[in-house]
């Protein structure tokens, strides 16, 4: 017979894989998804430090769908595992609340568990981050899986009645971590609360077993990361380089000899300890060994290290893994955990460099391991005077930004710099630790938890301004502390649909649910550090800097957290029972306090939730990425910046096979010599790109900075600059080490005007003429190896192919050369034409190519209806790019006289993108003005002053009391008032309009004053 449990477990299974299959995009979303599900399709490395064994489980599944289907298909493989963690919640909660419960009512005694189980588990399956994650192709489902599998599997160990058992349990665990090691690092975090529950059992749980317990788990967890992991990978390169450098065997032939002493250490090991009977060691050695096999999904990288596509990471040999696993490419290795310093040290006054390990990578033309720098002078050396412990503030790039959250004064420092001596305000240990809790705990965690378990004010992303990305409870009273009075927010932001409030309630059950554990302290200790390491542990361990949150939220990295606060909710049940004894039927008192606890958690989350998480229809990403393609000429070099600029592309590219001719470089990864080295392959149908750097220049490990020696004043020929790269006695010695140095601020390209003519845009029709050279200013203390490789593609192929610049609201990528661009859609092309006529626009818009695309070509559906859920990228895109392309393109028509298409061009853009579900901001406001030099005034009126009344509701919220993180909320008022004065003196509409406007604006500016003066805090 099958049990109740069983059935129960599979109901739960289905319900939230049917909830999340109806929520999943039918396509490709926004950030690392396509990237996932182009890797997977195609069996390759993801970006560092990888998820092997996910990709590998991903590419079995998806080798049975076509290609068309890989993306949703994806999305439900996160929502198999989704559902597959949701339910061995159920049996951990389950389990858990057999053990602890002490009613004598058989009706308790049977279905308490279940009731406890079932609201834990749909907790989490509703809850706002793990929703999410269960509906796009990303690892975290499978990963937060496994840890529950794990959880689950050791609680069973604890209760196990003998050897045998205990053993198989254990095997099992550490094959488990192992694999969960495969799909995210991270995971293996588990292991320092789960100490706890093997203290108990063999020793219990004093004082001083629980913290000798954790030392030891922490112990364990560098000890398999640092040691087992990296340790086994360096001895692997020691031998790769013995083996290849001295007896000239073939690259990776380190690898298979560390497999072979392996394999043959652990045989050894295990025939040993089984003849000997030492059966602790056996089995250690056992666990090992299948923690091992487990891991062992980080072969597949270097097997598919050649693979001829252009998302793949090139992971070739055991020294690259290495970097790989450290992911070196971030700089992870050089965030400071313990001791570091603070962000604005200067250099040590008498020794600023130290000598650094030795730098090697192999060398595929002299198959042989090369030393690309041999460490002198490598490592920056800052003055002592600046160490600080717990370094909180220790990123010089992110100076403006800690200024920002937290107010830094400093103790003042005199110091030597570059021989004058200088005051710098060293931050102290108090606004360390206030940057740590304002912006580290409470910001970047704790906001996410509320999110989940409190409410979520939209899904904005959060800069910390009070319009975005809050938790909210729905109380005014509590909130408006922190994102102003209710009755003051615009309409819009009241009418979110990504705003959910939860009165507190799930927070306040899993406040109680973890306290009815307070008597079993090894059910306690085990949830509530599972809780800490994977919430407040990451936090410490990642030391994030407040540009973190610049780029996209970061809440997907705590679910193991959350995972453990909805266990919490379940168990809340049971101390609640023990508080309603008044109520004499234990069976009325059951059922009555699971429904209420029921409704309040899983039901409300779910209700709340539904409209936000419904993206089936959402193909923006899909069609975003697909515009960029078909602005381009065949044949294009497409420059982009950033992973949602580029892994959307790629994915059509690489999975459905579209534009292949195009080949895009991600500019953001151009300092790396597996992509630089594929510019010289052809992928898919676009041929090898012309570029003539030598490997040493850009090889692995070099020094990716390039610094600026001004010798002269005119423009370097970007020609002969490449040549001077390529002669090695033409370095300078800075800081002690030889290096490569751009001698000029200015640079040129020589064109052939015949040659480019033939190939290029007519430029009489662009009002426009030709030039036969290339000549821009781009002035830079220190050009990076991204830019160098970038000028040089553009320098060798500008006369063969067309080069197109994605326009992304971003400029980096540009190198300076917008004054060379010439627009055609979602792209800029860079071609040598310019206008020559002071008096006309000089922005040069190809209107014959791009009316066609923008009015039949592009297609944003669904953009239009304020009935479906959009998120904050959909919207900013349409913002700040998409809008701005219509703008452009109907500013070119009313420019050449074609006034009934610029109309046009207007009637669409406001057709496809209306205030109601994106709000009309500054491009919008240029749009509307556009109208007025159509002809339609009243159209544009009506624009224009939306647009004023969007940016003067926000304007009036954000001033309407004293906000917290004052720093940003009044750089933002600032400028929101300023794009207000801006839309005033350039309002085309009538003057009774305009006073209006203006009158409030006069009543609104003495307060401001009084408002900033408040609230600055510098």
């Amino acid at each position: 017979m099958i049990k109740v449990e069983r059935i129960v477990s599979f109901i739960l299974f289905a319900i939230a894989f049917i909830v999340y299959a109806i929520s999943a995009p039918s396509n490709i979303t926004f950030w690392d998804s396509p990237e996932f599900i182009t890797s997977s399709y195609n069996l390759q490395a993801t970006h560092p430090p990888g998820s092997p064994f996910y990709t590998m489980l991903s590419s079995v599944v998806l080798q049975f769908f076509p290609a068309t289907k890989a993306a949703f298909i994806s999305c439900l493989i996160s929502s198999f595992f989704g559902a597959l963690a949701v339910t061995f919640l159920f049996k951990t909660t389950y389990y858990i609340t057999t053990k602890i419960q002490v009613s004598k009512s058989k009706f308790e005694v049977k279905y308490l568990p279940f009731f406890t189980g079932i609201t834990s588990a749909l907790t989490l399956a509703f809850s706002n981050s793990f929703w999410v994650a269960a509906t796009e192709a990303e690892v975290y489902t499978l990963s937060f899986a496994l840890m529950i599998i794990m959880v689950y599997v050791m609680l069973k160990w604890e209760n196990a009645s003998n050897k045998k058992q205990e053993t198989k349990l254990i095997l099992l665990f550490a094959l488990l971590l192992g694999i969960a090691s495969g799909v995210h690092l991270i995971t293996i975090s588990i292991i320092i609360p789960l100490s706890l529950l093997f203290t108990h059992k063999k020793y219990g749980l004093s004082i001083k077993n629980i913290v000798v317990s954790l030392i030891i788990g922490c112990l364990l967890f560098f000890g398999i990361y640092f040691f087992a992991i990296q340790g086994i990978i360096k001895l692997t390169t020691v031998l790769d380089v013995w083996a290849v450098n001295s007896f000239k065997l073939s690259v990776n032939t380190g690898a298979i000899i560390m497999v072979c002493l392996l394999s043959t250490f652990f045989s050894v090991l295990l025939w040993f300890t089984h003849k000997k009977q030492k059966f602790n060691l056996h089995y250690i050695t056992l666990a090992c060994l299948f923690f091992l096999i487990g891991f062992s999904a980080y072969i597949m990288p270097l097997q598919r290290a050649n693979a001829n596509t252009q998302i793949a990471n090139g992971v070739s040999t055991s020294n690259r893994m290495l970097q790989y696993i450290k992911g070196d490419q971030f700089g992870i290795g050089n965030i400071p955990l313990f001791k570091g310093y603070a962000y604005n040290a200067p250099l040590d006054k008498d020794t600023p460099f130290t000598k650094g390990k030795p730098i090697i990578t192999y060398d595929a033309n002299t198959q042989q391991y090369l030393t690309i720098d041999n460490g002198d002078y490598y490592n920056v050396n800052y003055a002592s005077e600046f160490s600080m412990y717990f370094p909180r503030l220790f990123d010089a790039g992110n100076e403006a930004n800690y200024k920002s959250w937290t107010t830094i004064t400093g103790d003042p420092i005199n110091y030597p710099v570059k021989g004058e001596n200088k005051t710098i305000y060293k931050p102290t240990y108090k606004e360390s630790l206030s940057f740590f809790m304002d912006y580290q705990v409470s910001w970047l965690y704790l906001r996410y938890l509320y999110w989940n378990f409190i409410g979520r004010q939209n899904n904005n992303q959060g800069l910390g301004y009070i319009k975005d990305g809050n938790w909210i409870s729905g109380i005014n009273s509590i909130d408006k502390s922190r994102v102003g009075d209710f009755s003051i927010m615009p309409e819009r932001y009241k009418n979110d649909k990504s705003r959910n409030a939860y009165y507190f309630i799930p927070f306040i059950l899993g406040l109680l649910g973890l306290f009815s554990l307070l008597k079993y302290k090894q059910y306690f200790l085990t949830t509530l550090f599972l809780f800490l390491a994977f919430g407040l542990g990451i936090t410490l361990y990642i030391n994030p800097v407040p540009s973190s949150i610049l780029v996209r939220e970061r809440d997907y990295i705590f679910i193991g957290s959350f995972v453990i606060f909805s266990l919490w909710v379940g168990l809340s049940i049971i101390p609640i029972l023990k508080a309603f004894r008044f109520i004499s039927s234990s069976k009325t008192r059951l059922i009555i306090i699971s429904i209420l606890v029921f409704i309040g958690s899983p039901v409300q989350l779910l209700a709340k939730g539904w409209n936000s998480h419904q993206r089936s229809d959402d193909t923006f990403a899909y069609d975003f990425a697909k515009a960029y393609l078909d602005a381009c000429p065949q044949q294009t070099i497409l420059i982009t910046n950033g992973d949602n600029m580029t892994f959307p592309i790629w994915y059509l590219q690489e999975v459905e096979n579209y534009r292949t001719d195009v080949r895009v470089l991600n500019f953001d990864q151009m300092s790396l010599d597996t992509h630089i080295e594929k510019l010289k392959q052809k992928i898919g149908t676009s041929n090898p790109i012309s570029f003539n750097l030598k490997k040493d220049f850009y090889n692995n490990g070099v020094d990716k900075l390039i610094p600026l020696n001004e010798e002269i004043k005119e423009a370097a020929l970007l020609p002969v600059l490449f040549e001077f790269f390529k002669d090695s006695t033409t370095r300078i010695n800075w800081n002690g080490r030889l290096k490569h140095y751009i001698p000029s601020t200015k640079f040129a390209i020589p064109i052939d005007t015949i040659k480019i003519k033939k190939k290029g845009l007519n430029a009489k029709e662009l009002n426009a003429a030709y030039f036969n050279e290339i000549n821009w200013s781009y002035p830079k203390k220190f050009y990076g190896l991204n830019e160098i490789v970038l000028l040089n593609v553009i320098t060798n192929n500008i006369h063969n192919r067309p080069i197109c610049f994605a326009i992304n609201g971003k400029s980096g990528h540009y190198l300076g050369l917008k004054n060379y661009f010439v627009q055609n859609g979602m792209v800029e092309e860079l071609s040598p034409i310019q206008r020559k006529d002071a008096s006309v626009n000089p922005k040069i818009v190809n209107t014959k190519a791009m009316y066609p695309y923008v009015m039949n070509t592009l297609k944003f559906e669904g953009l239009n209806d304020d009935t479906k859920f959009l998120t904050y990228e959909n919207r900013a895109y349409v913002q700040d790019i998409l809008r701005r392309n219509y703008y452009f393109l109907a500013q070119a028509l009313l420019e050449e006289g074609k006034t009934e298409q610029a109309i046009k061009v207007l009637d669409k853009s406001f057709y496809l993108f209306p205030n109601k579900t994106i709000a009309y901001k500054q491009y919008a406001y240029a749009l509307g003005k556009l109208y007025f030099r159509a002809g339609l005034h009243k159209k544009g009126s009506e624009i224009c002053a939306t647009a004023m009344d969007n940016i003067w509701g926000e304007l009036q919220w954000m001033t309407s009391y004293n906000p917290p993180h004052p720093t940003i909320n009044v750089r933002h008022a600032e400028k929101l008032k300023n794009i207000y004065l801006q839309m005033m003196k350039q309002f085309p509409g009538d003057k009774t309009t305009l006073k209006i406007y203006e009158q409030q604006y006069i009543n609104f500016e003495p307060g401001f004053i009084n408002w900033k003066k408040v609230n600055w805090p510098y």
